[in-house]
């Protein structure tokens, strides 16, 4: 007769103790991680405004200066971001495209 291999209940905890272990490390690092740096100021606000879009669940409108005039960018709740198009902001990410 075979003996049966079975899990025991140390093999068990040990497990357990070092996924907590893991856990706790990720979970305290997690919120330590910063945004990427945004070089363009356009790029930057469009991004700030969408951003609160988002989490206040009503569209934000802001008002851009570039090369002496104003131009008006409005971000929606969905994240959808509606510009002026010489500003050349893709309205689903946010990002400035290159002029064509």
């Amino acid at each position: 007769m075979r003996a049966r291999r079975a899990v025991t209940l140390i093999e068990l905890i040990v497990v357990f103790v070092l996924l907590g272990l893991v856990a706790g490390v990720v979970g305290l690092t997690i919120h330590t991680a910063r945004p990427p740096v945004q070089t363009d100021p356009i790029v930057a606000a469009v991004a700030t405004a969408r951003d609160s879009a988002i989490r206040t669940g009503h569209s934000v409108t802001i008002m851009l200066h570039v090369n002496g005039a104003e131009h008006e960018a409005t971000a929606g709740p969905d994240g959808v971001v509606r510009a002026d198009s010489t500003l050349h902001i893709d309205p689903l990410s946010g990002e400035r495209n290159a002029a064509p």
